[in-house]
């Protein structure tokens, strides 16, 4: 069995004149996610396995908490949240998919790589590092979106509902899998932020929250 983590990028903002792919963290994304790295260690958790998404806010993310926790994180592509391009094809293949005909394909295809224009590239991500990490603990620092995805993926009877979920910055999500089968253990924790917690809603990119997951 695995126990997947999925943790979301700290709050992050895009730089004047820049893309979303080179958007920093903040000051209280750097703060979010020294308290994630902090209660990591405080509890004793490490990870046989740890992931980030190539972007520079989940990149910076992951460094942090990996300080707390003297773990480095291999940039994985394929975790990158929604790109520009995949938008007016997953929002059609959602709108199908709500019709029913596509209903039995993701229920056969849950916790496998599946053709999707976002969670194809995802679920591929995740098949190749459970297939490095057949057991123990596995750590993914991604973004709202693709955490959204994975949980439709896994769980696709309740497609709609993953969907319209949005984790806050540097919640912790976790899953327990074993081979395609997940069994969902916590969605968005976030105590371990105290004071902060409040603030892991907080919106303050510039660009389409739809499109970047904020």
């Amino acid at each position: 069995m695995v126990e997947l983590y999925l943790v979301r990028h700290g709050n992050a903002k895009k730089l004047e004149g820049e893309s979303y792919v080179t958007a920093p963290l903040t000051a209280l994304g750097r703060q979010q996610a020294d308290l994630t790295g902090a209660y990591l260690r405080a509890a004793g958790i490490g990870f046989d396995g740890y992931y980030t998404s190539p972007l520079r806010r989940a990149r910076e993310t992951a460094d942090l908490i990996g300080a707390h926790i003297g773990q480095t994180a291999q940039a994985r592509d394929g975790l990158q949240e929604m790109e520009y391009r995949e938008i007016p094809a997953t929002v059609a293949v959602e709108l199908f998919a709500r019709t029913g005909w596509l209903d039995g394909y993701y229920e056969k295809r849950a916790g496998q790589a599946l053709w999707h224009p976002l969670l194809g590239r995802v679920s591929r991500a995740l098949v190749e590092i459970l297939r490095v990490h057949s057991q123990g603990r596995v750590a993914v620092v991604a973004h709202g979106g693709v955490i959204s995805g994975v949980l439709a993926w896994y769980f696709p009877h309740e497609r709609e509902r993953w969907w319209h979920t949005t984790v806050g910055n540097c919640s912790i999500t976790r899953l327990e899998i074993e081979a395609t089968r997940a069994r969902l253990v916590a969605v968005d924790e976030l105590d371990h932020l105290g004071a902060l917690r409040e603030m892991a809603h907080a919106r303050n990119y510039s660009f389409s929250s739809r499109s970047e997951g904020v």
